[in-house]
């Protein structure tokens, strides 16, 4: 069993549970929920200054000594997919991809074997990495949709992995991303009137649509999003949108409670309103018009700042083509 140990150095008062899901992203394979954190303190797992607790709620006080035994990894023979990778960067220590659209990040529920995980397995080869031995998220720092496209950075190496997260977590990583939101025009949204813009609001559950975010009046996590308009059309807004905080949907939820769907989103949007052929264009388009078009970090051993820019799929630009064009009208 593989312990976990860490003094609890804030100057404040924390609940163990939102304590470890602070601390723990760093040893964890992947990124822990809070039902399995919920689940490693109620199993004793757990101990305050060498003394066991089972409380999620317990509080834990500055210079507390926090010990952690972890679960054993989840040994899994992941398939190899055979999949062409557009690989922009690649070293011992990790690889950044141009993902695709339509595939997942990791074997989950329902889908084994066509993630980017196992197309990663296939390009490694027989030099599989150590991450990448067993696992089910090896090497996952962050996510995107499956059907979002764009730069994402994969770590091959548990240091890597571990410097990563926490630049994610510290919010040191530059994110933008290219969405195309609905803006009708005689809507009264700030999107139609502002060139720019911040959104706030707690992420959560939806609480009428356990499937969904949502924007929550109680609990959830705290999100903000920056949003600028690169071009107008008729209905809709090209948008340069950057992360200051990485929750689940964030982008889809936050344009949501603005009044401006992402275009294409069957989870949030709504295609009623517009003109018959740009809402066939948007079916036709099938996902979200979500992409992630930089991303920038510090290198886990050069300390190098590392920029990585992906262009707009041609799905994307066609869709964009038809609403410029207001569906071919002259």
């Amino acid at each position: 069993m593989k312990q976990f140990e860490f003094t609890h150095q804030s100057g404040e008062t924390l609940r163990l549970d939102k304590l470890l899901l602070a601390q723990l992203p760093q040893v964890w394979d992947g990124t822990p929920t809070r039902s399995q954190i919920k689940l490693l303190i109620e199993s004793g797992k757990v101990l305050l200054n060498s003394v066991v607790v089972t409380k999620a709620g317990a509080l834990v006080r500055p210079a507390t000594i926090v010990t952690v035994t972890l679960p054993e990894p989840e040994n899994l023979n992941i398939e190899p997919l055979e999949f062409s990778l557009r690989v922009l960067f690649e070293d011992k220590e990790l690889i950044v991809i141009d993902k695709p659209a339509g595939l997942s990040m990791h074997p989950g529920a329902g889908n084994r074997s066509r993630t980017l995980v196992n197309a990663l397995v296939h390009h490694f080869g027989e030099a599989r990495p150590e991450l990448f031995v067993s696992g089910i998220r090896p090497g996952i720092v962050h996510r995107l949709d499956r059907d979002t496209t764009g730069v994402i950075v994969v770590a091959k190496t548990v240091s890597a992995h571990a410097i990563l997260a926490k630049q994610f977590a510290s919010r040191t990583v530059g994110r933008e991303y290219y969405a195309l939101v609905l803006s009708l025009p005689r809507g009264l949204r700030a999107i139609n009137t502002a060139e720019e813009g911040v959104i706030e609001g707690n992420i959560g559950r939806d609480p009428h649509e356990r499937k969904r975010m949502a924007v929550v009046s109680s609990g959830g996590k705290p999100a903000r999003t920056r949003w600028r308009v690169i071009e107008r059309f008729p209905h809709a807004c090209l948008l340069a949108v950057r992360l200051e905080t990485g929750r689940t949907h964030q982008i889809r939820v936050h344009m949501t409670q603005l009044g401006a769907p992402l275009i294409g989103d069957q989870t949030y949007g709504d295609l009623s309103a517009l003109p018959p052929v740009l809402r066939i264009a948007s079916e036709k388009f099938a996902r979200q018009a979500l992409h992630a078009h930089t991303l920038e970090f510090t290198h886990p051993s050069s300390n190098e700042r590392m920029h990585f820019e992906s262009p707009l799929p041609e799905d994307f630009t066609r869709l964009i083509a038809a609403f410029r064009n207001e569906g071919g009208k002259p």
